[in-house]
């Protein structure tokens, strides 16, 4: 099981008090502060963890419980199954524009 970090530092302006930026590593948030020393500090913080839970997926379905049930509604052979409801397929829309807004944008 892998070890997580159960620390992490802060860089924090201290004329403010306002967080610069997380850091994982200590030496990371050393150089953050070595861009402006003067003017930031580290605080070290620690992560709470919660419980982790792995979970492992199963290489294969368990066959077992498979249940096979009916359609409540069949489709019947004159409906095309891919439209469940029965509903006729919509006809294609054939719209023009009028003649004199036919001319291409890139010709004027």
């Amino acid at each position: 099981m892998k070890k997580y970090n159960e620390e992490y530092f802060s860089v924090i302006e201290t004329k403010t008090g306002r967080k610069i930026v997380d850091c994982g590593e200590e030496a990371d948030a050393l150089e953050m502060v070595s861009f402006d020393p003067q003017n930031r500090t580290i605080t070290r913080n620690k992560i709470l963890m919660s419980p982790v839970i792995d979970v492992e997926v199963p290489k294969a379905l368990p066959t077992s419980n498979v249940v096979s049930s009916k359609w409540d509604d069949p489709i019947l052979d004159d409906v095309d199954p891919w439209n469940l409801r029965g509903r006729q397929p919509m006809q294609p829309v054939k719209k023009q524009l009028p003649e004199d807004q036919r001319i291409p944008l890139n010709a004027k």
